[in-house]
């Protein structure tokens, strides 16, 4: 089993997405960590024009440093205590919320010689992190007094907890708590932060409030889509990612299984509809190796029936051509089939370089 990168695919999408939003005054943040901080990855993001990396792992942003990638580069994630260090030495900015984190940030800032900047999150409605934004003037004044930290920004995160979509009204809330912290604390924030990839629907329509003036994009440029909505801009690809499996068996059985039903391995209850007998096949590749609900075959007529952590198993009776032991099917990931099959040990990764 193996996953394909195309990486002149990804430049493709990132020149795309950098160009759309420029021409609504919004900087791109190209977002890495879906595929582990991929050198290759990273340097087709570049090339497309995106000019600050951001990734939520450290251990990904230390790959990009030992791959010569010195650029600027956002950690996504609230740093950890233990971390601040490290946060300070590998990026230029990190995304935070408590006035804690941010004080031992200033302290590794200033034992570093070095100035960090941060970007306060506020949580307008997804329920993930940030300060609520009544509190957000209280922890920006805060922040903005410590040493070797530059408060350059506010930001807000949507969809990824709460299922909250991006809307001018949710929006527009992030601008107005900027505003106010900018008219209480005498400052201007260069960075207004509105969110990610399912964001970009509210360019196209002028949505967009016109204080927001960067994006955190990553499914969007190695997609080609946003699959909250399948929204996609004209002339994006979605074939940047193949997921590769081989067939181990193929069967005609019954559809519906015989005897008393239990949970699965994986501790679900399935559900099985008789639809007679069908043919299938089982690929080498499962669970353990990414989230096989987030696979979609290429090839016509091969339907995804379920997977245990080995074994992903297909209906083929309508495939066209037909499936035959020892060949291999391809697939088209989602944003979560990529991530963690680009973070598996046991799926070989064969990246083309632009």
């Amino acid at each position: 089993m193996r996953v394909e990168v195309e990486c002149g695919r990804i430049r493709y999408n990132a020149e795309a997405v950098v160009q759309f939003c420029a021409a609504h005054g919004i900087q791109v943040a190209g977002v890495t960590k879906a595929c582990c901080g991929h050198p290759e990855v990273a340097r087709a993001m570049l090339a497309g024009g995106v000019s600050l990396l951001a990734d939520s792992r450290l251990s990904n942003v230390r790959r990009l440093r030992e791959a010569g990638i010195h650029g600027p580069v956002m950690l996504l994630r609230l740093p950890a205590l233990s971390e601040v260090e490290a946060v300070v030495t590998l990026t230029q900015v990190s995304l935070n919320s408590q006035v804690e984190t941010v004080r031992a940030l200033s302290k590794a800032a200033q034992a570093q010689g070095v100035s960090h900047r941060v970007i306060l999150m506020i949580d307008v409605g997804d329920r993930r992190e940030g300060v609520m934004p009544d509190q957000a003037g209280a922890v920006a004044r805060e922040m903005v007094a410590l040493p070797g930290i530059e408060l350059v920004g506010i930001g807000t995160n949507l969809r990824c907890i709460g299922g909250v979509l991006p809307t001018r009204e949710n929006t527009q809330l992030l601008v107005d708590v900027a505003e106010e912290i900018e008219r209480s604390l005498g400052l201007h924030f260069d960075v207004v932060s509105g969110g990610q990839t399912t964001s970009l629907s509210l360019l196209q329509p002028g949505e967009m409030p016109p204080r927001v003036n960067q994006l955190r994009i990553g499914e969007g440029i190695l997609l080609g889509y946003d699959s909250a909505t399948n929204w996609s801009l004209p002339g994006m690809v979605r074939d940047a990612f193949t997921v590769i499996g081989e067939v181990i068996e193929v069967i005609t059985r019954p559809s519906l299984p015989a005897g008393e039903i239990a949970l699965d391995a994986f501790g679900r209850a399935p559900h099985w509809e008789d639809r007679g007998l069908r043919r299938r096949a089982i690929l080498s590749l499962g669970n353990q190796d990414l989230r096989t609900d987030g696979l979609r075959c290429k090839r016509p007529g091969v339907a995804v029936v379920g997977a245990s952590s080995d074994h992903l198993i297909v209906d083929v009776t309508d495939a066209s051509p037909p499936v035959r032991l020892g060949e291999e099917l391809e697939f088209t990931p989602d944003y979560a089939a990529l991530a963690t099959v680009m973070a598996s040990h046991q799926v070989t990764q064969v990246v083309r370089p632009v």
